[in-house]
């Protein structure tokens, strides 16, 4: 009975500890500051199991289906692209800001580290705190393996080919009549545009040569 006496206790301190620690305002919630290493290395561990446990029973689809990835370019360069860049583009001015510092796509240093399963859960569900949005409310299942998919190539891709692929997409918009997903340009504003007149003239403007 003693035992568990102390044990409550030790855990309402705790708890009244943690919460006169958040009230006092001491711990800078700026972004221009890092995390304390053990504090970085306590959110590394959950997030890392968070998403092993969680992404263990997915079972991926045949990322190499050549149109997989095809049908995701669009998704990506309108959006994914501003955030992790991609071969020739580099990430946008407002993502230096993030912290975590996103990861870019073109290093391969994120494909190393997790599976497809594991990189599909995060495109679905997003982390938290992180600015790395859950894209299940807007795409379906298709595209979200597709993203998967054409991250997993993103490290041997040469900007040369990506920027045909950014080409192509321009034309094809062009034909469709103007309906693209994101922006084709580099521009730095995000979305799905409909019904808007597309500037297909400047599709290499962002590229970093």
């Amino acid at each position: 009975m003693r035992y568990v006496l102390t044990l409550v206790i030790v855990l309402v301190v705790l708890a009244a500890g943690a919460l006169l620690f958040a009230w006092s305002g001491f711990y800078s919630i700026a972004a221009t500051e890092h995390h304390w290493p053990i504090t970085k290395s306590f959110i590394a561990l959950l997030r890392d199991r968070s998403v092993e446990v969680r992404s263990g029973e997915i079972k991926p689809p045949d990322l190499n289906a050549p149109t997989l990835a095809e049908a995701a370019f669009p998704h990506y360069h309108g959006m994914c692209r501003l955030c992790h860049g991609a071969p020739g583009y580099p990430p946008e001015e407002f993502a230096k800001g993030l912290y975590p510092e996103p990861p870019a796509m073109a290093s391969g240093r994120i494909q190393k580290s997790l599976s497809g399963a594991e990189m599909y859960w995060i495109v679905k569900h997003g982390l938290k705190m992180t600015g790395m949005p859950a894209f299940s409310p807007t795409h379906n299942e298709e595209e979200l393996w597709g993203l998967v998919a054409l991250a997993k190539q993103m490290p041997e891709m040469s900007p040369d080919h990506y920027q045909q692929k950014v080409e192509a997409m321009s034309s094809e918009a062009e034909m469709d009549g103007g309906h693209t997903h994101g922006n084709s340009t580099g521009e730095k504003e995000p979305g799905h545009t409909e019904g808007e007149e597309p500037e297909h003239g400047a599709a290499a403007e962002g590229r970093q040569e």
